[in-house]
């Protein structure tokens, strides 16, 4: 069976996930599929092409999976959990985020619900947002690995994790805010 584009992209989530992106390599991607590394550029131009398509994948996992929750703050906490759910998921979407930032997700949708909510430079309310919450989850995974590489016999402290989980709901109330046109309400974090 020929190699398509999607298992290139399932194939480079799973080392990521496995690895990490420091380990993440063409090459890397092509012992997990059992070919050479040069098969893979049929289906992706380039390693920054990858990493985009992989960001989308972890952003959008699923066709006709469930849209972006309604609210700024549920589509925010939303995107935090997609960021959450793999090994380095934020500097994985951030180097796409920072090639493709008012395309990709959430952006868009975030925009639009700023919009209808009243707020006139809803798009780049909704890049900067997104990028609080990049730098968000991008603090707490680094936080994680140091936490593994220190005792490498235990996975990051729940402790830590909890902090982290208060420390995001709060500065997204406070964002929030800022950001809503009062009257309006931002939603619950779901």
């Amino acid at each position: 069976m020929p190699l398509t584009r999607d298992q290139v992209v399932e194939a480079a989530l799973t080392v990521a996930g496995d690895y990490g992106l420091g380990d993440l390599s063409m090459r890397r991607v092509a012992t997990e599929l059992g070919v050479q590394a040069g098969a893979l550029y049929w289906h992706v131009g380039s390693k920054q092409e990858l990493l985009i398509a992989v960001a989308r994948r972890v952003l959008d996992p699923a066709e006709g999976a469930a849209p972006w929750p309604g609210s700024p703050q549920a589509v925010l906490a939303e995107f935090r959990r997609r960021l959450l759910a793999i090994r380095d998921g934020a500097e994985i979407v951030a180097v796409a985020h920072a090639d493709q930032p008012s395309r990709l997700s959430p952006v868009p949708e975030l925009r639009d619900q700023l919009e209808s909510l009243g707020r006139g430079d809803a798009g780049a309310t909704a890049e900067n947002l997104v990028r609080w919450t990049l730098g968000s989850v991008l603090t707490q995974q680094t936080a994680r690995s140091l936490a593994e590489a220190a005792d490498p016999g235990q996975p990051g402290s729940d402790r830590s994790d909890a902090r982290f989980d208060r420390d995001f709901q709060d500065g997204l109330r406070t964002l929030l805010a800022a950001a809503v046109p009062e009257g309006h309400a931002a939603g619950p974090a779901a």
